[in-house]
């Protein structure tokens, strides 16, 4: 965008942070020069620019990283986490890898290096503005969908889960490519509500991609956490997560493959249960295996989201799994822990495509379908290049209305309206009845 008045009339409002007063009064004259450009407070902490954040809602923050009381960092994340709409950029005379790292991790959109150019001042504030889009129409979206359930209840509905609801929900598929990963991280995007911690684990340990999809750079993984499981509090937690600028947390797999035979299931199923208590849903993409790790997930689980693609081997697989299944203690439990997906369906009429109906699967499997997701490999592919789910750009179109859908199925399946939300000082294994039979020899 070029600078002069914005189309829509409307102005990009900034907040300026810094502890010199010279430095945000040049800062505030500089952007005084730009039509499309408002000023709506300076911050002189940390704290100042928290508090002062939450009431005039800025789309963009310019905030130095050295200050009093309150680091930039701290104050970063801070203000990701009550306005989500916020688009921070971190200002500091360090320019090194370590800044930038921490700047992002913390949930930054962009960094300058001071002095700025009044131009490269300009260009990043309108860039991390127009990048922050999907944010703004996502939270408008959730606030007025909020809205309207209280006008209708005038209450909180009880089904709602409450911040530590610890929802575990697995999403697997036994066939590869089968697009488990889209479907993880627009459910958990689409799950996300003002009054819902979601928590996304990439648990496919050796090529896993969650932080492609999502555009994320972690310096932190899960191997960060599982090698002190026993020893972890949230503050440690946090500092690994990596916040997406739409505000979902998300705890990324080892960044080479070789990394992931340190990691122990056992550690894993234990570091799950802790997190399960400070989020409302944990969702968990993994890997196509049926191994120790998968095993161990699917007995935490409290819903396991089978994918399957409409072609032969994928319900072939799929099959094979659904028999495994079959092996466990207590039918009953098992018909309503699976949620059964069928990804990329296309139009019944387009047979030369060479997939297979839905009615046949249905039948061939004996197992219902609860979500069909459109193929549309377009608007995919440009989600992952722009690091943005389909459901936080637009909601109501194929295949972003049914992820959207597949998630709704998902909060009702585990908090239908008048049922209790689960005792969470209860640790989640003894929540959960393992119903899988261990088929590699050792215990549960």
């Amino acid at each position: 965008m070029s600078s002069g008045t914005r189309p829509d009339g409307l102005k990009i409002k900034v907040l300026i942070v810094d502890d010199i007063p010279d430095t945000r009064e040049n800062l505030r004259k500089l952007l005084a020069f730009e039509a499309d450009i408002e000023v709506v407070g300076v911050a002189g902490t940390g704290r100042e620019a928290v508090e002062l954040a939450k009431e005039v809602k800025p789309d963009v923050v310019l905030m130095d990283i050295n200050m009093p009381d309150m680091d930039g960092i701290t104050a970063t994340k801070a203000i990701s986490t009550v306005v989500r709409t916020a688009a921070v950029v971190i200002m500091s005379v360090q320019s090194e890898p370590d800044y930038l790292r921490q700047a992002m991790l913390a949930g930054a959109r962009d960094f300058l290096t001071k002095p700025i150019s009044s131009e490269e001042l300009y260009t990043t504030i309108r860039r991390v503005y127009e990048r922050n889009e999907p944010i703004r129409q996502q939270e408008a979206r959730m606030s007025s969908m909020t809205r309207m359930e209280q006008d209708r209840a005038h209450i909180t509905e009880p089904g709602m889960p409450t911040p530590g609801a610890g929802h575990i929900i697995v999403m697997y598929s036994p066939q590869g490519g089968a697009g488990t990963t889209t479907i993880a991280t627009n459910v958990a995007s689409a799950l996300m509500r003002p009054d819902t911690r979601v928590l996304l684990i990439d648990c496919n340990l050796q090529f896993g991609d969650v932080d492609t999809f999502l555009n994320l750079r972690a310096q932190t993984n899960i191997s960060n956490l599982t090698k002190s499981v026993d020893d972890l509090d949230m503050e440690v937690v946090e500092s690994v997560l990596v916040t997406h600028p739409s505000g979902l947390k998300v705890l990324t797999a080892p960044s080479r493959p070789e990394h992931a035979f340190d990691v122990s299931a056992e550690d894993v199923k234990t570091l799950v249960n802790y997190l399960a208590g400070s989020y409302d849903f944990i969702l968990i993409d993994t890997s196509t295996q049926y191994d120790d790790l998968t095993l161990k997930l699917f007995e935490i689980a409290e819903r396991i989201v089978l994918i399957c693609n409409p072609t032969i081997p994928s319900v072939r697989n799929t099959r094979k799994m659904l028999d495994i299944f079959d092996t466990v203690e207590e039918p009953a439990d098992l018909s309503e822990k699976v949620i059964f997906v069928i990804n990329r369906t296309v139009d019944e009429r387009e047979r030369g495509r060479g997939t297979v109906p839905i009615a046949s699967i249905e039948n061939h499997l004996k197992r219902e379908v609860k979500a069909k997701i459109p193929l549309e490999e377009r608007a995919v592919l440009t989600a992952v290049n722009q690091g943005v789910p389909l459901v936080a750009k637009v909601r109501n179109r194929p295949p972003a209305r049914e992820l959207a859908e597949l998630a709704e199925h998902i909060r009702e399946a585990v908090g239908p309206p008048g049922m209790q939300v689960q005792d969470v000082s209860t640790p989640p294994e003894q929540r959960r009845k393992s119903t899988i039979i261990p088929i590699l020899g050792g215990k549960s």
